[in-house]
């Protein structure tokens, strides 16, 4: 059995900034719209009542924006994440409208107020990513923001990503929270396939 390489966190992003550098805005666009139309039609999109989703600002994510659009025409309620610094942890915001975002300390978009941490009614979080691997394993912006978030919560986890940015195997740590699915331009993949009762022993 071939064993899969193990990619350093450092290394994996190194890739991957390389990998998006081949790519014309052209190119983007149109991988973004096939993520988007894919996503749209899971079950899990479709049956999710509300719906947690970061906002897009750093080069190379995809383009939430008009997915939050989308999801408010479908009226599904749309929460955002706001960074509490004093906690190092996201509060949890509605989405009212783009009037009521605003840029942060760091230059991001984030709604004008957070309420608390509580994600219990949540169906759905889309996760950022830098890179990620089939197993589940994320790789982040480095603040452990999302990993502290997704421990509070049984919501189907979810990263849109190019296919340059999935890798078999990554680098991860104890701390670290694995995603459930991962969307991109050519498939689904499910990081917790179903266990087949069959094949068990009797």
């Amino acid at each position: 059995m071939k064993l899969k390489t193990l990619i350093p966190k450092s290394e994996a992003r190194k890739i991957v900034i390389k990998r998006r550098s081949e790519f014309s805005a052209s190119d983007f666009q149109s991988k973004i719209k096939l993520i988007s139309d894919r996503f749209i039609a899971t079950d899990d999109f479709v049956n999710a009542k509300r719906i947690h989703t970061y906002i897009s600002t750093r080069p190379g994510e995809i383009d939430t924006r008009k997915l939050v659009d989308y999801m408010v025409e479908c009226g599904k309620q749309v929460i955002i994440p706001k960074l509490n610094k004093k906690t190092g942890k996201f509060n949890r915001a509605n989405f009212i409208s783009w009037d009521h975002m605003v840029k942060n300390s760091d230059g991001y978009l984030e709604p004008n107020v957070g309420i608390d941490e509580d994600l219990s009614d949540v169906d759905l979080i889309i996760v950022p990513a830098i890179a990620v691997s089939v197993l589940g394993q994320r790789i982040g912006h480095g603040g452990g923001y999302y990993d502290k978030l997704l421990k509070n919560t049984f919501a189907t986890k979810v990263v849109l990503a190019f296919e340059f940015q999935v890798f078999d195997y990554i680098e991860s740590n104890l701390h670290d929270v694995r995603i459930d699915k991962i969307i991109t331009e050519l498939r689904i993949i499910n990081t917790r396939p179903p266990i087949n009762r069959s094949s068990e022993p009797l």
